[in-house]
């Protein structure tokens, strides 16, 4: 994580996520703040003494510091860069302008999160499309799993596209191809986690992680799902989902589960067995072949509207809507955050927008850990830019 970003003061950034709902029409009531700046001032001040005082509001948040963060950010995303020119009438755009990412233990005591950025992504010959290779693992039972599919995902996912020579295909198979070299993928690297049934020790076979991946290329956008993490895309200013949770009281899931002879028990939630809150995972041996680790793959083709794309675990999700995830992304991105809470917000990168949208999920009380990458597909102009040049013309 930048040293800017790290640098956040956690009260002083709930009081400007809490502003920024208020004006952009967050999904629940937030309290009303002065509109003039020298009280805001001196409440951001009184929240810094408070927050430094009081140790149990400080153990409540149980945030890492910044030497514990685990975050990844491109060399681009720390300054403005001029967006590269998309060649519009080709259907291409660059893959991505910017990328950052945030992990976080949350209050959690164990951190069973883990993320992975490949940028870019196979491009190993001059012809190939460059793509960039996003993912973020949310384990349970320990942390093995997440930590295997951190390593092996994309080694895995690299192998199954070369074999059926994605680059080269022809344009109306790609999507078919893509959703095969997806499922493919998962299904090796579930059989890389479990081992030998009679040779792995039982506790392992209680270890499992979601996955969400995503690989961005300039023509189109492939993301595959297994479990409760999820991706949403910024298009024009609408949140657009680019997965479906798995949860095991969705009718299609709990049909499922039931016809392979399992049952959905509500014991505090709805679980497989009344154990597992997912009924898609990698590993989790002991609850196949109820819970499988096969993902939905959707293949979305590239837009001029595509703004940026948010993967995060449930820690973001089971507090923060999509809607409300892209607005505050969307205004950190654009600047407009930085600008009007220039004392808590201080940078417009991906890497702060993460960072912003982790303080947010803490703000509102989320009891997981806490990862979130955000992939920046366009620059956004800001209102003081557009009215700088709108004056100019």
């Amino acid at each position: 994580m930048s040293s800017d970003t790290s640098r956040l003061d956690h009260a002083a950034t709930a009081v400007a996520v809490r502003d920024v709902l208020a004006g952009a029409g967050g999904d629940r009531k937030v309290g009303v703040v002065s509109r003039s700046a020298r009280r805001r001032r001196l409440e951001l001040r009184r929240l810094r003494r408070t927050a430094s005082a009081a140790a149990e509001d400080e153990a409540a948040k149980r945030v890492r510091p910044a030497s514990e963060y685990s975050s990844s950010d491109s060399s681009e995303s720390g300054k403005v860069a001029p967006e590269p020119n998309p060649d519009h009438a080709a259907g291409r755009w660059p893959a991505c302008v910017s990328h950052g990412a945030v992990s976080v233990i949350g209050r959690r005591r164990e951190m069973e999160d883990a993320f992975f950025v490949a940028a870019p992504f196979m491009a190993e010959e001059e012809d190939e499309d460059e793509e960039g290779f996003f993912a973020v693992y949310d384990g349970h039972g320990g942390s093995r799993v997440a930590e295997a599919c951190r390593e092996r995902m994309h080694v895995v996912l690299a192998e199954e596209v070369r074999e059926r020579r994605l680059v080269h295909e022809k344009e109306e198979d790609g999507e078919r191809r893509w959703k095969e070299a997806m499922v493919a993928c998962f299904a090796r690297v579930d059989g890389e986690v479990g081992g030998e049934e009679d040779e792995a020790d039982a506790g392992e076979q209680t270890v499992g992680s979601t996955a969400v991946v995503a690989v961005v290329g300039p023509r189109r956008i492939v993301v595959a799902n297994c479990g409760d993490s999820r991706a949403v895309l910024s298009r024009g200013g609408v949140a657009v989902p680019l997965s479906s949770d798995h949860k095991p009281d969705r009718p299609d899931e709990m049909e499922r589960v039931e016809a392979a002879g399992g049952r959905v028990i509500n014991w505090n939630g709805y679980r497989i067995l009344g154990v597992l809150a997912t009924s898609r995972s990698i590993g989790d041996y002991y609850l196949k072949p109820y819970v499988i680790a096969e993902p939905e793959v959707t293949v979305m083709d590239r837009t001029d509207k595509d703004e940026f794309l948010i993967l995060a675990s449930d820690g973001l999700w089971d507090v923060v809507s999509n809607e409300v995830a892209c607005k505050i992304a969307r205004n950190c991105l654009s600047g407009r955050t930085a600008s009007k809470f220039p004392e808590s917000v201080s940078g417009s990168t991906a890497a702060d927008a993460a960072a912003l949208l982790v303080e947010l999920a803490i703000s509102r009380g989320s009891k997981d850990n806490i990862s979130v990458v955000v992939v920046e597909l366009r620059r956004l102009k800001s209102r003081t830019t557009a009215s700088r040049q709108n004056g100019r013309r």
